[in-house]
This record gives C-alpha cells, structure tokens and sequence, in this order.
C-alpha cells in the first residue's frame, strides 16, 4: 500500500520547486510589479493620484519588489524616496496644499523616482522597457 503525504506535512516529500519560490524569482511578477511602480509615479504626476495615496502605493509597491529578490541597491534607493514623500504627506496633514518649496521637492523626488528606474540594465528584470525606455520622457515631462 502506497503513502501520500499531504502537502502540509513535514514529512513531505517533492522535487517540484516550491511554487512561493518560484513566483518570488518571475522576472514576468517583477516587471509587473515595477510596472505598476511606475504607473503610481505617472498618476501622482497627472493629478489621479492624491498625495496620501501616491505615499501609501510606493511603499506597498516597493515592499512587494523587495520580497521579489529585487537588488537592494534599487530597493533601498526607492525606500529613501519613499520616505521623502511621506514626509511631505505628514507634512500636508495640517494644511490644505504643499508650499512651493515641499512642491520643488516632491518634483526632485518624482525626478529621482523615475531616474532609479530608467538606470537599471536593460538585461535587468527591473527595467521596465528594455532599450525603449518610456521613462526617459516622463522625466522631461516633470521638469519640462
């Protein structure tokens, strides 16, 4: 008679990698998340985005790509930017708009944002298109 093991069991047994392992080193999951990294950045830009919410999509973006095995030279990057936006977010709290200083600011950060993203190898799974590179006219539409 022939015993399976359940998968939960610890004394399971499988050659198959672990499907949360595998999902986790998707170059497809990591450019979709990244993608989605850049289109929180474009929506802030536009005005579809508020600020709170722009401070809370780039912290839950960057965390879910730090879980990807991204580099942690990019990951740490974005978390400094992340962190200069929620501060101007914390800022804004008490006021109904940003000064024209805490506006630079945010736009040097934009500008930040948008250039760790453009800088990755276009062999990179981060890069978010290759030797297209889209991003690159968003940065001129932020500071032009």
């Amino acid at each position: 008679m022939t015993s399976i093991a359940h998968p939960s069991s610890p004394n399971r047994t499988s050659s198959a990698p672990s499907t949360a392992t595998s999902a986790a080193d998707s170059p497809a999951l990591v450019r979709f998340v990244t993608d989605g990294l850049l289109a929180t950045i474009e929506a802030y830009r536009i005005g579809t985005l508020p600020l709170h919410r722009f401070a809370w999509e780039l912290d839950t973006r960057i965390d879910t790509l730090a879980g990807l095995a991204a580099p942690t030279r990019v990951v740490t990057r974005l978390r400094w930017l992340a962190r200069s936006v929620e501060l101007l977010r914390t800022d804004l709290a008490d006021r109904a708009a940003l000064t024209g200083d805490e506006e630079n600011s945010l736009i040097v950060t934009l500008v930040d944002l948008s250039t760790v993203m453009a800088t990755l190898a276009p062999e990179s799974p981060l890069d978010p298109a290759g030797a297209a590179r889209p991003i690159e006219l968003a940065v001129l539409r932020l500071v032009g």
